[in-house]
């Protein structure tokens, strides 16, 4: 048995906590489609912080690719279709030493939808900020090393792994 929500989760997670902290509540919903005694291949986790809710989802039976992001506000909608580009362009051994690694194309960029305060509609895209995963190593380095703060805080780390330990209790109880 695997675990879908430890694989698909942790990544979206950590980002949800990088940015928001603690989340004030949590609602868990972690499936077992395939059948009791199999991997459970659905999640649907909303994180509550006062008024905001970020939901973190997805499904093994998915034909189609979610959007990486939604963001709903009170004037409009961002919408990121595709993911960051660095894992795609590190499977066809584009490297990280390309100037271009890792840098999405047009196509790629989000949209941002909203009502302006004279009522006026607007659609743009919104061109995608750089993502750099080797940073992630080079800070554990300079922090193992060096002795400098970490960029993933203990906490951090420890609450996602209890998030994704109390979605597991969850489908076990269930």
């Amino acid at each position: 048995n695997t675990s879908y929500l430890y694989g698909h989760a942790c990544h979206t997670l950590d980002q949800v906590i990088s940015y928001f902290g603690r989340p004030d509540d949590i609602h868990y919903e972690v499936r077992q489609l395939l059948g009791k005694n199999r991997m459970n291949d659905y999640f649907d986790l909303d994180l509550f912080y006062g008024r905001l809710k970020v939901s973190v989802k997805s499904s093994y039976f998915r034909l189609k690719e979610r959007p990486s992001f939604v963001v709903y506000g009170e004037n409009g909608v961002f919408v990121k279709e595709t993911k960051d580009r660095q894992e795609e362009h590190l499977k066809a051994f584009h490297m990280p030493d390309n100037p271009d690694f890792g840098i999405d194309l047009p196509q790629h960029y989000g949209t941002l939808t909203y009502i302006d305060q004279n009522g006026d509609y607007h659609e743009e895209k919104v061109i995608s900020e750089v993502g750099d995963y080797s940073r992630v190593y080079e800070e554990l380095y300079e922090s193992i090393i060096n002795g400098k703060d970490k960029i993933v805080k203990d906490e951090e780390t420890i609450l996602q792994i209890e998030m994704l330990e109390t979605g597991i209790q969850q489908i076990q109880k269930g």
